[in-house]
């Protein structure tokens, strides 16, 4: 089904003349929609990735050198009105065949003997829509990454090679300096895996400025439009308070989130379960050094916690062994130190995960990333997770390279 969105961008952008004129960046702004089109600025990234997987019980590795490359143009501002379009490609530059790329359709490469790395080989549109600014309000319609708070919820999958994107509506405003509020309406998902999932799903967010730190409400509905995607339909309202705090030349971190998620639309499951993240840290002489603690529930009686459009890679272990919440929910327990000097940086993360209902042990895993920043800007990369089972999934260890340049 063809998303109604991206046709109504065209009838927008022919409707630009006719906006009064507003602020935009320059001082000196374009007088015409065709100075605004020539005005613009084009960009173009690359980020290689080799990644080795092995996972019991395979026999072989998995294998997957990579490259995804995009190109992109974005117009001046017109009137406050800017257009964007962004081609995104992922291709295997060596040793075709050596994983299984979970493509969707026509994108799987039909290797069922190797561990997933979900990288297929694609070309599209990745990016394409119309972005009105006027003071602290922004709108931008079209196919778009979103990254919503923290990403617990909503964000683009940055890790992946093929980014996940949405066809929706996304506003963000400042009703007073103290209170900025989101809101996104959410037409159509599409997944790194290369398929699509149609949806009318809304989120709506508001974060509040206070002197100790910021409190942020939110609710996520998602309703999705297939009978086969309807067990992802859900409501979520939850709360969160972070913040700062200086503490002579240490400063202390804190984060508190809670949240309830109940069934929505045509789920045929009964959803009632919570969520809870608390996290407190230190930063000092150029180290940061985190403790948490983050619980999704599950019951066979009362559904799992699930956060589907997340960018799960950034949760519960690099190993992406919890994509999904597991029947009897997820509790992770985890240490974190990492730091930097001058162009490197370095992260170490220690989890420990267990059942939330049933009182069952999972495994325990160990992360590291390593990286370097060169003069010319390229980013060098080695990260690497260490997944030890303790009654849930298999052993995996996981190797990454990588390398990225930006212009």
């Amino acid at each position: 089904m063809r998303s109604p969105l991206i046709p109504l961008l065209l009838g927008l952008a022919a409707l630009l003349g006719a906006v009064p004129v507003m602020a935009t960046e320059s001082e000196d702004p374009p007088a015409t929609f065709l100075e605004a089109l020539k005005g613009g600025n084009a960009s173009l990234s690359l980020r290689y990735r080799f990644e080795n997987v092995d996972q019991e019980p395979f026999s072989k590795k998995a294998r997957a050198s990579t490259l995804r490359t995009t190109l992109g143009y974005r117009t001046a501002f017109f009137r406050g009105f800017r257009l964007f379009v962004e081609a995104e490609n992922v291709t295997e530059v060596a040793g075709e065949g050596l994983f299984n790329n979970r493509g969707a359709g026509s994108l799987g490469n039909g290797v069922t003997d190797r561990p997933v790395v979900a990288d297929p080989e694609d070309t599209e549109i990745h990016q394409v829509g119309l972005r009105f600014e006027a003071g602290e309000t922004a709108v931008v319609l079209g196919r778009q990454e979103i990254a919503w708070a923290d990403q617990r919820f909503v964000g683009p999958v940055g890790w992946r090679q093929n980014h996940q994107a949405f066809d929706a509506v996304f506003v963000k405003a400042k009703p007073f300096q103290a209170l900025e509020v989101t809101y996104a309406y959410l037409d159509r998902v599409h997944r790194v895996f290369g398929d699509h999932k149609p949806m009318a799903s809304h989120g709506l967010s508001g974060e509040l400025s206070l002197p100790f730190g910021k409190l942020r409400g939110y609710g996520l509905y998602l309703d999705y439009d297939r009978l086969s995607d309807a067990g992802l339909s859900t409501s979520t309202y939850g709360l969160e308070l972070s913040g700062a705090h200086d503490l002579g030349s240490t400063k202390i971190l804190f984060e508190l989130e809670a949240a309830q998620q109940r069934d929505a639309g045509d789920n045929p499951n009964e959803v009632d379960a919570g969520y809870l993240h608390a996290m407190v840290g230190a930063k000092a002489a150029g180290w940061i050094f985190k403790g948490g603690f983050e619980r999704l529930e599950g019951s066979a009686g009362e559904g799992r916690f699930t956060t589907p459009l997340a960018t799960l890679h950034k949760w519960n272990g690099w190993a992406d062994k919890f994509l999904g919440t597991p029947v009897a929910g997820l509790e992770d327990l985890y240490f974190e130190a990492g730091g930097g000097a001058g162009a490197f940086a370095w992260k170490g993360v220690f989890h420990d995960f267990s059942a939330e209902s049933g009182g069952g042990d999972y495994g325990s895993e160990i992360d590291f990333q390593f990286s370097y920043r060169s003069p010319w800007s390229q980013v060098f990369g080695l990260k690497a997770a260490f997944y030890e089972e303790d009654g849930f999934s298999s052993d995996t260890d996981k190797l990454w390279f990588w390398t990225s340049y930006s212009f």
